[in-house]
């Protein structure tokens, strides 16, 4: 959640622009799980925002959320369009496919999101989404093609020069999954220097998560990330 205002100004901006980022992190987490096992990622995007106001990217990462089943990487394609609301407000609309490529796995993970979002400034941002076609595995067992849904808030308050305290949470439905939801969320600091963002987050989730990805729970957890603009 930390970069996500971040992202949302290059993905406001008048001009038609290419962007790119690579990053390393610690471990990379989502929505209160670790989809590394504890372990390190290296992570790419690129996006082209239009002066219309319409954006298509990609962002990948290594995953590894099943050890024992190899390692694999995370493909997100994605479009949609953002409109500002008057001089502080903003509103955008996005699809995204989640893939999975070389996945050892023998279930089919890749899974489709609808997300409508409202932020003021770069401060606070506001996402409610809908995943129609989920395949997700945890304790409860295997589900594929039911649908899920998610509300987050996150936001950004610089505090001395390039430092900024970051937060989010969200609010994670998976009932048609596995009959449950849960919360998991982050507070951090982010740093900003020329074009690279370093930032520390630390990581909570509810039990919920601990009871349905074991120790794939991101609570308690540190992570420590460096993304590079261009």
């Amino acid at each position: 959640m930390g970069l996500l205002l971040l992202s949302w100004t290059s993905a406001c901006r008048a001009d038609g622009t290419w962007s790119a980022s690579i990053g390393a992190t610690t471990g990379y987490i989502f929505r209160g799980v670790s989809q590394t096992y504890g372990s390190g990622a290296v992570q790419l995007g690129g996006n082209y925002q239009s002066s219309l106001g319409w954006f298509v990217g990609a962002w990948g990462s290594n995953v590894d959320p099943y050890p024992h089943a190899g390692g694999s990487a995370e493909l997100d394609l994605y479009a949609g369009v953002a409109r500002p609301i008057g001089a502080d407000f903003s509103a955008r609309a996005a699809y995204t496919h989640y893939t999975y490529l070389d996945d050892r796995r023998s279930a089919h993970y890749d899974y489709d999101e609808f997300a409508v979002s409202a932020a003021y400034l770069d401060r606070i941002a506001a996402t409610v989404s809908y995943q129609p076609d989920t395949a997700a595995y945890s304790s409860f067992g295997y589900a594929e093609h039911r649908p899920s849904g998610a509300f987050e808030l996150s936001g950004r308050w610089p505090v001395w020069r390039d430092v900024s305290l970051t937060a989010g949470v969200g609010y994670y439905d998976l009932k048609r999954l596995f009959g449950v939801s849960y919360w998991a969320g982050s507070v951090g600091a982010s740093y900003v220097y020329r074009r690279v963002t370093f930032e520390l987050n630390h990581y909570f989730a509810d039990d919920t998560v601990r009871r349905l990805y074991s120790d794939q729970s991101a609570n308690g957890t540190w992570t420590f990330a460096a993304l590079l603009r261009f």
